[in-house]
């Protein structure tokens, strides 16, 4: 099923992002100087920051991990939505063929590729290379392979940024 762009993942990025920032910088800063403080010692430091020295390096270790953690979940997901379209709006391409072959999980990630840019892309006619020697021998080891207009574009791996690229570089045949 194709997914919806949609701009929530942007939202959690900015509202975990700020956190986790500040939270792993002083972490690390607090166990920077625990552990300067450890092998030379910090005169001038408050007298709390001596006395208790193992709650100090838990309050560092915390915010370390806590900052990280949130910084990983601020971190946008291959597994979401994809918030993109190009900034001319329209179908690019008249045909597209993905040439595939079976048990090819590159060939089913090609397809949850180029189903997620249904939008600008007409729907992928899948062709199984196996089902016919010619093909065999032109795409045996570099399958799967995707035409646009019967010029191929991707062999392999369907690279998203440069599938965006291609969209983003090719005119409109229709508006929508």
């Amino acid at each position: 099923m194709p997914r919806q762009p949609a701009h929530s993942g942007s939202d959690d990025r900015e509202r975990f992002l700020r956190p986790g920032v500040i939270l792993l910088w002083v972490g690390a800063v607090i166990l920077v100087l625990r552990g300067y403080e450890s092998l030379y010692g910090i005169p001038g430091m408050p007298r709390f920051w001596h006395q208790n020295p193992v709650v100090w390096f838990v309050l560092g270790l915390s915010g370390v991990v806590l900052g990280s953690r949130l910084l990983l979940r601020a971190e946008p997901s291959d597994d979401g939505p994809r918030p993109w379209k190009p900034v001319v709006p329209g179908r690019r391409f008249h045909h597209v063929v993905v040439y595939t072959r079976a048990n090819c999980p590159l060939c089913d990630e090609a397809g949850e590729v180029l189903a997620d840019y249904a939008n600008w892309l007409p729907k992928a006619v899948e062709v199984d290379i196996d089902r016919d020697p010619q093909l065999v021998r032109q795409y045996d080891s570099v399958v799967p392979v995707v035409a646009c207009d019967g010029k191929v574009r991707f062999r392999g791996r369907v690279d998203e940024r440069l599938l965006r690229r291609l969209i983003e570089g090719t005119t409109p045949i229709t508006w929508p």
